[in-house]
């Protein structure tokens, strides 16, 4: 038996007669942690309760938290003084962390510890003389945040073009890092050439990937080729009158949808 779609997005009157959950799928810890971050806060403050840039890269979730009172910003000097702040789970410059926690309130940085590992990387390659050759989308929220830790040793690249395309001199010291929600493919490449012009590269013992991430194309090649559970269920969303820490984290609906940060 077919079902249709529900009236939203690009999906409109597409009749559907299986859906494939892949496994594993869903949040990985660092969305969850922010997540489960900003209902505390609106449990605890009276909205409206600010977060500088979306919480997640999840409409879905960003809608929820608009009805619950919370106003996504892009600027800390949008938010009034003292009150109650989220930093959001890509990870903000210091410039920006400084700005918040001296508006007055409680400022809740979300950051991933991924995220946060990769700019602890950035400080101390930097601190240490060496060029890092940062892996990431041009205007993504997490590369503009981790750029911004050491710009003036940061170079961005988003292809192996790039990395061809760099003036530095043979022999440079250079250290490799990358944004967590690269995909293996875009960041191999890119490694890959960065080694071949830098053979004394130095990069981390464990890519700075997010393992959910990682692990996405595997899920999905494994669900289009084998078939994976069936779910017959609307696709909408939560039932109604479901929590929004157990719709996020336990109905198929959520689980189902990749959350990239």
């Amino acid at each position: 038996m077919s079902a249709a779609l529900p009236s939203a997005g690009t999906l409109h009157d597409m009749p559907v007669e299986r859906v494939l959950l892949a496994q594993p799928r869903g949040f990985c810890a660092g969305v969850e942690m922010a997540i489960k971050a900003l209902a505390w806060m609106v449990r605890v403050f009276e909205p409206p309760v600010y977060c500088y840039h979306e919480i997640v890269h999840n409409q879905v979730v960003v809608d929820r938290f608009r009805r619950l009172g919370v106003v996504f910003v892009d600027d800390v000097a949008e938010v009034p003084p003292g009150a109650p702040l989220m930093l959001s789970a890509h990870g903000s410059a210091p410039s920006v962390v400084a700005a918040a926690r001296a508006n007055g309130g409680v400022v809740v940085d979300a950051v991933c510890p991924l995220v946060t590992k990769v700019h602890h990387e950035v400080k101390v390659r930097a601190g240490k003389g060496y060029t890092v050759v940062y892996a990431g989308h041009e205007g993504h929220d997490e590369a503009v945040g981790t750029m911004a830790v050491a710009p003036e040793s940061v170079r961005l690249v988003e292809g192996e073009a790039d990395v061809e395309a760099l003036d530095l001199p043979p022999g440079s010291p250079v250290a490799f890092l990358a944004q967590t929600t690269l995909s293996m493919d875009e960041w191999a490449g890119v490694r890959d050439a960065t080694a071949a012009r830098f053979p004394a590269m130095w990069m981390p013992g464990r890519s700075d990937l997010c393992f959910a991430t990682t692990n996405l194309p595997f899920s999905r090649a494994a669900a289009t080729t084998s078939g994976a559970e069936p779910w017959a269920e609307s696709m909408r969303g939560a039932p109604s009158g479901t929590s929004l820490m157990s719709s996020t984290k336990t109905t198929p609906s959520s689980r189902n949808r990749s959350t990239t940060r």
